[in-house]
């Protein structure tokens, strides 16, 4: 039986949550990128409670940033108990990784809950980079880890700059994260019906100017390449596009005819215009785009990221969500992917989530 590699964008609300498994298609290996929101816990918890209890430990947990949509259900996942789960490594950076003071510093938010979890002796903690920060280095060579079932990963983001640029504002982050138990963020309900109202033009949107994505808490973000049996997915959090693009030039080279081939690219910032520019793209050879959001809080993706994708994101794109919702809804449009020669796929289940098999 064929190895199987798998990624599967959990229904995470507005965030991420990616289920990974790789190998042997009785007994994979697994990986978790991210939790979501607070409301994604209870999918992960079903998910990993079916588990036969040999199955529950995972290769590797990677929190990619400080960001409510990405940090709370994990939050929830280490701190609730109710689930017989272990990680071989789990890769955060917290406030200490910011400018690798001693590893004992807490955050300056009081109760920095992830920090002082992850401060417990039962839990590993950046294990692979001896407890210190996951970060690439300003040049070279870009670190590479083998998890134990083989699959490699390769770190495209953060640096040390960009993990400089969010500690003056740590404390206003962790607190949008809910990371300070004197102020819980609240939960982002879709609105019902809430639309984006004007025609699609392709080319327009495709062709508007780029301003990249400056906030820091993104910049911040762990972005991999994951490798295994041939197949690759790059995995960009929400990792800021000026990096994200640095590091693909150091892997592929110089030459802008180069690119790097990929079996899926689950898309930065749940395809923020602010995190795909065209020279991304010039620079991936990619047939699946992933979109991991249900739009509630920024009303991603926006039109202008998937317009780039469908133009310059290679022959016959395809653009997988995780949520259907008014937003994407668009670009399910029979003359559209005629003309521009694309195609879409959404969940089939009403509730959100998608799987793909690489």
């Amino acid at each position: 039986m064929a190895p199987i590699f798998r990624i599967e964008m959990l229904p995470a609300g507005q965030g991420d949550c990616l289920w990974i498994e790789y190998g042997d298609p009785n007994h994979p290996h697994r990986v978790l990128v991210d939790g979501g929101l607070v409301g994604t816990y209870p999918e992960i918890r079903r998910r990993m409670q079916a588990l036969p209890q040999d199955q529950r430990q995972f290769d590797l947990l990677i929190v990619t940033h400080v960001d409510s949509d990405h940090i709370r259900g994990v939050l929830k996942l280490l701190t609730e108990g109710e689930v017989d789960v272990a990680f071989d490594d789990i890769w955060f950076n917290g406030y200490q990784h910011l400018r690798e003071t001693d590893f004992e510093e807490f955050g300056p938010v009081e109760g920095e809950r992830l920090t002082t979890r992850l401060l417990a002796p039962d839990l590993p903690w950046n294990c692979e980079f001896e407890a210190r920060a996951v970060k690439i280095p300003d040049a070279g060579a870009l670190p590479e880890r083998e998890l134990p079932g083989g699959m490699k990963l390769t770190l495209l983001s953060p640096g040390s700059e960009k993990l400089l640029e969010l500690h003056p504002v740590w404390e206003e982050a962790c607190r949008e994260a809910g990371l300070d138990p004197n102020r819980e963020p609240e939960e982002v309900v879709v609105p019902p019906g809430f639309e984006i109202m004007g025609p699609v033009d392709v080319e327009e949107l495709a062709g508007s100017p780029f301003a990249g994505d400056s906030r820091e808490a993104n910049g911040s973000s762990i972005a991999v390449l994951a490798e295994f049996d041939g197949r690759r997915a790059l995995l960009a959090g929400d990792a800021h596009p000026d990096l994200l693009l640095d590091s693909l030039q150091r892997l592929v080279g110089p030459e802008e005819t180069v690119r790097l081939r990929l079996d899926a690219f689950k898309l930065s910032h749940h395809g923020s215009k602010a995190n795909l520019s065209r020279e991304i793209l010039d620079r991936v050879a990619c047939a699946r785009y992933l979109f991991s959001t249900n739009g509630a809080q920024h009303r991603h993706p926006d039109r202008e990221a998937v317009a780039r994708v469908i133009k310059f994101g290679g022959p016959a794109p395809q653009l997988l969500f995780n949520y259907r919702t008014n937003v994407n809804a668009v670009w399910d449009d029979p003359n559209l992917m005629q003309d521009f020669g694309y195609g879409v796929r959404y969940p089939e289940a009403a509730g959100g989530g998608l799987a793909l098999d690489l």
